[in-house]
């Protein structure tokens, strides 16, 4: 390989397989949708990609997609022409940790047959989350258990180490791999005081192309237009904003026309606010393909996530990548993300300070240079961006 083709194609000749805990699914359509675009960008960057998901379709689904198998059965599947060995099932652990991670194990070596079979055998496993991918990864009994990556999403990390009997499984894979990355500096620093003994690398999550690209949103005569996209939950701090939506149309300048997309236990709360305030002045769109997210982000002056919680939040990459201003959270993933001159940052829980936060990114719209937000975002979160740092680990192997 000459240095131009290294420069242009980082990963140029090497064959990765992705091993995701989750993946798009009948029951589960947007599970995991964010590890397609690891997939996209490895093979943007030369690499040769699959992925190979154990599908352990739990009972509580049962009803919501198409019916699952009784016994495990091997799916041949692609996207974007990469190939996808899913080997999928009923299952059911009856809580117990030890038994799921023995059946993602054994799923994850009849894949890996299948895949090996059909397209050759993977330099790595790539495997996203230390439970089930990584501990699954890390003893299959072969070289490839030498050569896995784990790249932790959990956040906060204390959910991965909930029950106290799925711990062992997570901190032994973290121990066992041949690299592990966390996915902010916020994960990384919990997953040390967890007790995970080793050098962690920190690398984002990439964007998706529909992200990548900055354009002023258009102007007209009406309402500033805010949007939240996530889980419609407690925990992404939904309350939060519906008091603090309510608390800005109180006030002549605080007018704003939200945008909501996602879904959750929340929305009946959403409901509520819409029948509050006037017509056409809160929109509930629900869950959105990628494309149809990038095109309300786009249409929007600003994104709003006041989570309690977050590692490297995709929806905040997104938008910082299109060029929009964030009201985020201090204290959270988010914190890292949102530099001078990327948005405004309040407190965890606090209402008032949300609306605080959110009047200056209103008031002062045409202040935000939303060329230069791309242009800082693109350069950490683009696909391009991610790959390189990944190869610098995966050539270590």
């Amino acid at each position: 390989m000459n240095e131009t083709s290294a420069d242009s194609q980082p990963l140029s000749g090497l064959h990765v397989v992705i091993v995701p805990a989750w993946w798009p699914s009948p029951e589960q359509p947007i599970a995991g949708v964010f590890f397609e675009d690891y997939a996209r960008a490895f093979v943007a960057a030369g690499a040769k990609v699959g992925v190979v998901y154990p599908d352990l379709v739990s009972l509580r689904h049962i009803g919501k997609g198409t019916t699952p198998p009784l016994a495990p059965r091997v799916c041949h599947e692609r996207f974007d022409g990469i190939p996808v060995v899913r080997v999928r099932g009923l299952h059911t652990a009856l809580g117990r940790p030890a038994w799921q991670m023995g059946r993602f194990r054994s799923w994850l070596r009849r894949g890996l047959k299948e895949y090996s079979r059909r397209h050759g055998s993977p330099d790595l496993l790539h495997a996203m989350c230390a439970i089930p991918s990584g501990w699954a990864a890390t003893r299959l009994g072969s070289y490839l258990a030498r050569r896995v990556v784990v790249t932790e999403h959990t956040g906060p990390f204390s959910l991965a180490l909930t029950p106290p009997a799925a711990a062992r499984f997570v901190l032994e894979a973290l121990r066992d791999a041949a690299a592990v990355v966390a996915v902010s500096q916020n994960l990384r620093r919990e997953m040390l005081a967890a007790g995970v003994r080793r050098d962690i690398a920190v690398i984002g999550n990439p964007v998706g192309p529909e992200f990548v690209g900055s354009a002023p949103p258009e102007r007209h005569a009406g309402p500033a237009v805010g949007i939240f996209v996530g889980r419609l939950t407690p925990e992404k701090g939904v309350g939060e904003l519906i008091e603090a939506a309510l608390e800005l149309e109180t006030e002549r300048s605080g007018s704003i026309e939200w945008h909501f997309v996602g879904d959750g236990p929340l929305a009946m709360e959403v409901e509520r606010l819409r029948a509050g305030l006037p017509p056409g002045r809160v929109v509930l769109h629900g869950l959105c393909d990628k494309a149809t997210v990038a095109q309300r982000v786009a249409a929007a002056h600003f994104l709003v996530l006041p989570s309690h919680g977050e590692n490297c939040p995709l929806a905040v990459c997104e938008a910082l990548a299109v060029g929009r201003p964030v009201v985020g959270t201090r204290g959270t993933g988010i914190e890292a993300l949102v530099g001078p001159g990327d948005g405004v940052l309040c407190d965890i829980g606090d209402s008032k300070g949300l609306a605080a936060a959110i009047r200056p990114t209103i008031s002062e719209a045409a202040a935000w240079d939303w060329h230069a937000i791309s242009r800082r975002a693109v350069e950490r979160f683009s696909a391009d961006s991610i790959a390189r740092r990944y190869s610098e680990i995966f050539r270590c192997l």
